[in-house]
């Protein structure tokens, strides 16, 4: 996996337009692409096109929200669908047991063979940077880490100044964590999505660093991201 595309959760076209870019994966966003009002409507719909619409060999990853809000139910609705991840906000330990526990009670409900969804954690506070290895270790379905570095840095209460090198010391880390444990490292997302040479530059700096996958915004970030060697 080198690309995952991200998509509004509640947005019907653009869920039936979201294997169009050739990304490796799509990642249907029920957290911050939802406003609060529509939460219910959208992971049903989710559930709906998961079961119904054929998204080839494009992974479907979904974006829960936090655990402690609705993102137990996200995943209790969409699971039934069998995606082929979740990815869960504020990666820990604990959210981890929870997460794999609900994913396992909707497989048995659903007749989904047991460890056949993935988790995904986020890597988005100093305490989940400086545990990622125990993170990765306390559940067989992690597939993947994620990196939200906007909330990496902001749990440093130091600004996001857009300079890849802020991010050195936890790219690293995450990656090697990664490596270690033969799962993928995703990285964080370019915010600009017009500066197609400032992605190059942050992807191939990522990737040099050991990261093997990227976040896109849009469309248009999905070839260069895949560009990368």
């Amino acid at each position: 996996m080198k690309s995952l595309l991200a998509i509004n959760g509640n947005d019907p076209n653009a869920l039936m337009n979201s294997t169009l870019y050739d990304a490796d994966a799509a990642m249907y966003d029920l957290a911050e692409a939802v406003d609060e009002s529509n939460k219910d409507a959208a992971r049903i719909l989710l559930q709906e096109a998961l079961k119904f619409f054929d998204f080839g060999s494009t992974k479907t990853i979904v974006r829960v929200n936090r655990l402690c809000c609705c993102g137990l139910e996200d995943i209790q609705t969409v699971g039934a669908a069998k995606p082929y991840a979740f990815i869960i906000q504020r990666g820990s330990v604990e959210n981890v047991a929870k997460a794999d526990a609900a994913i396992s009670a909707v497989e048995a409900e659903n007749g989904i063979e047991n460890g056949s969804i993935a988790l995904i954690p986020t890597i988005e506070t100093i305490a989940s940077l400086e545990k990622v290895a125990d993170i990765i270790a306390a559940s067989p379905r992690i597939k993947a880490v994620m990196l939200n570095a906007s909330g990496l840095l902001s749990d440093m209460g130091v600004a996001d100044t857009g300079d890849s090198d802020q991010l050195v010391y936890a790219r690293t880390k995450i990656a090697m964590a990664c490596r270690a444990a033969g799962i993928d490292a995703i990285d964080t997302p370019f915010r600009d999505v017009k500066d197609a040479e400032g992605l190059k530059n942050d992807a191939a700096k990522a990737r040099s660093l050991g990261f093997t996958a990227k976040l896109a915004l849009n469309g248009n970030q999905v070839p260069v991201i895949n560009g990368i060697a």
